[in-house]
């Protein structure tokens, strides 16, 4: 793990593509280090016992319980299915968004050497209650549509009127664009909490490291922590 006191240590992030900068917050989630701990010891036991790639036993292999989990640890995925049962190695890079084996979690250049490849991610439209005008999240804008007329033509409208609306706001300072090396520097800012949390740091050393106010470094860590749980894929649309 890098230092989190020494900026030094997080220059490699300054070029990071999005698809990466997902990875450093998915890497430093303690459920995902957890379980994949368990699914290697679970794979290396396979490998014991029916050999690696080239001498592998294959039918043997596919034969064990130790290889397969029930599919419902994975309904919303294009893993394939057998019986009632679906490949660990699937499995569990569908429940945290990626295709192929899974990644350990110090293996920092994962996307890089295309050791991992993120699952298609689509932004989910916020449906605003009967009546709410507004959304609670300031980033968030409702448009009403005229479901008796053409689509199309308001899409488009709307559309303009959205690009019209990030364009204030990006120059009025209220929103970043979404471009990630706009974001590079807060991000590197927030992985830098997660490790000094993990380190055992208290926020107040880390506001004092970091030269930032406390409220702001609070929020920001709850951001970070939002990110590394739950939301790293978001990422994925900062491009």
């Amino acid at each position: 793990m890098a230092d989190w006191r020494n900026p030094q240590d997080y220059h490699f992030a300054q070029g990071l593509t999005a698809a990466q900068w997902a990875w450093e917050f998915l890497r430093r989630n303690p459920v995902y280090q957890e379980e994949w701990r368990r699914f290697i010891s679970v794979w290396r036991a396979l490998e014991t016992d029916y050999g690696k790639p080239a001498q592998r036993d294959v039918a043997a292999w596919q034969r064990d319980p130790r290889a397969w989990v029930p599919v419902e640890h994975c309904q919303e995925s294009d893993c394939r299915i057998e019986g009632d049962k679906v490949l660990i190695e699937c499995a569990m890079g569908a429940r945290w968004g990626f295709y192929k084996f899974p990644p350990d979690p110090a293996d920092e250049g994962a996307v890089q050497a295309g050791r991992l490849v993120w699952r298609e991610v689509t932004a989910e439209i916020e449906r605003l209650g009967e009546g709410q005008m507004a959304s609670a999240d300031a980033e968030v804008v409702a448009l009403g549509f005229d479901l008796s007329l053409p689509l199309a033509p308001q899409l488009e409208q709307a559309k303009r009127r959205l690009q019209i609306e990030q364009r204030r706001l990006v120059v009025e300072g209220a929103l970043l664009p979404p471009r990630i090396e706009v974001h590079a520097e807060r991000l590197i800012g927030m992985i830098r909490l997660l490790d000094g949390q993990t380190a055992g740091a208290t926020l107040e050393t880390m506001t004092q490291a970091l030269d930032e106010p406390p409220d702001v470094c609070g929020e920001r860590l709850q951001a970070a922590l939002d990110l590394r749980d739950r939301e790293y894929r978001r990422l994925l649309f900062l491009q």
